[in-house]
């Protein structure tokens, strides 16, 4: 749930967050992580990064206590397993996508904020 400018509680599901991501934020739109080359291992990538972020978006702007469990290592953990999953769904990616992956990761928290402050935005009243 999250406190809206009138004093009262909104609570946003995944699917208010889908449908205002989908209504045109960036949130919707591939990761934009700025692929050289596109195929299904980048397409795999940015569905499982559009799904994360959207995740963890939704727990900041709910402020959701598991909001807390965002940190670097966390972030990391997820990151290789995203890359692994990819890799296993879409075969081998090429390393230069991998290490645009990698790098985009690495700002998460810019990522997740972005995302969050687009869905605040939406939710606040006219």
């Amino acid at each position: 749930m999250m406190r809206c400018q009138t004093g009262g509680w909104v609570a946003v599901s995944a699917g208010a967050l889908f449908w205002m991501a989908a209504s045109g934020s960036d949130v919707a739109r591939a990761a934009g992580i700025g692929w050289k080359t596109e195929g299904p291992f980048q397409a795999c990538l940015d569905a499982q990064t559009k799904q994360w972020i959207d995740t963890k978006v939704e727990l900041i702007v709910n402020e959701d206590p598991a909001a807390s469990a965002i940190d670097d290592p966390a972030v990391a953990a997820w990151t290789v397993q995203a890359l692994k999953a990819c890799q296993a769904k879409a075969g081998r990616g090429d390393p230069v996508s991998e290490r645009l992956f990698v790098q985009y990761m690495a700002h998460w928290r810019k990522h997740i904020d972005d995302a969050a402050e687009v869905v605040r935005e939406k939710l606040r009243p006219d």
